[in-house]
């Protein structure tokens, strides 16, 4: 089969719709070789698009005036941290605002809101504000969940967004008023990942005291040593949440190894934890292990 003539350079390098094949002066027999795909219906690309970037992209093409990304694919679009069953979530949120019916075509989940949100522009892309953003993922996250979101927004802003996020969680008629009123309340800033925030959860359920996080570890002459991600300095205890891909940086590794020796060697107590110490006996053991070295100070 003879090979199809190249497309224009302007639709070669984007998304684009039949509107743009015309002005072109593309063939909508061109448009049906197989070296172009269709994302969704009303657009066209050259390349399949796979990651979230892409795929919004893609169906920005057809997006309507008033017409943004929210709840999953927004928080997405913010790099937000979202449990595996929203990360591999294929189908993309679009929201409109009422009169305007929701979305509805192939691979995408459309919303109807009553009041206009709040946008911005992220990356080229329409998207919902992020306070805004966090409300609504109150429809599908726990609360653990939520308060592990919450946590990096207010690590990422150093905590100035907190009123905002107070705000929109109050706003009449909020769906999972309650739960988000709740996650506020337990979220802090400092935490720098997910299993921060849950080990942190675990332990203030348990009654331990908290915890300064993300905090600088002293010898005894006041001098910094590093900085620690649970930190309990009256105790001078220090806790240290290991994710599953610790040790794969070797550079990383190499350096953490000599500050837990460093935290040690000036009278410091190190306890490293992994996901599997989260639940069961193993958390009812990190509990007794972590208050018997805090409460004995």
């Amino acid at each position: 089969m003879r090979r199809p003539r190249p497309l224009p350079d302007d639709l070669s390098t984007r998304p684009f719709d039949r509107g743009a094949a015309d002005r072109a002066r593309v063939s909508q027999g061109r448009l049906r070789r197989r070296d172009v795909t269709r994302p969704f219906h009303g657009v066209q690309a050259v390349a399949e698009p796979r990651t979230i970037d892409e795929r919004c992209t893609a169906y920005a093409v057809r997006l309507k005036p008033g017409q943004a990304f929210s709840h999953a694919t927004a928080a997405q679009l913010f790099r937000l941290p979202l449990p595996a069953r929203l990360e591999k979530a294929v189908e993309l949120h679009v929201s409109a605002t009422m009169p305007a019916p929701a979305p509805q075509t192939r691979g995408v989940i459309g919303h109807r809101l009553r009041i206009a949100p709040p946008l911005v522009t992220v990356r080229g892309l329409p998207v919902v504000r992020v306070d805004e953003v966090w409300c609504q993922l109150a429809g599908v996250l726990d609360l653990d969940e939520l308060v592990i979101v919450a946590d990096a927004l207010l690590n990422r802003s150093e905590g100035r967004l907190l009123a905002a996020l107070q705000h929109a969680a109050g706003a009449k008629q909020r769906v999972g008023q309650r739960k988000l009123a709740r996650a506020l309340t337990l979220a802090r800033v400092g935490c720098a990942s997910p299993g921060e925030t849950r080990v942190r959860l675990v332990l203030m359920r348990a009654g331990v005291p908290e915890p300064l996080l993300n905090a600088p570890v002293t010898d005894a002459d006041g001098r910094v040593l590093g900085r620690g991600d649970l930190v309990w300095p009256e105790a001078r205890v220090v806790l240290e949440y290991e994710g599953l891909d610790h040790g794969r940086d070797d550079g990383q590794f190499i350096y953490d190894v000599g500050r837990y020796e460093r935290f040690r060697d000036a009278g410091w107590v190190v306890i490293r934890v992994t996901v599997d110490d989260l639940t069961g006996a193993l958390a009812e053991a990190l509990i007794a292990r972590v208050r018997r070295y805090v409460l004995a100070a």
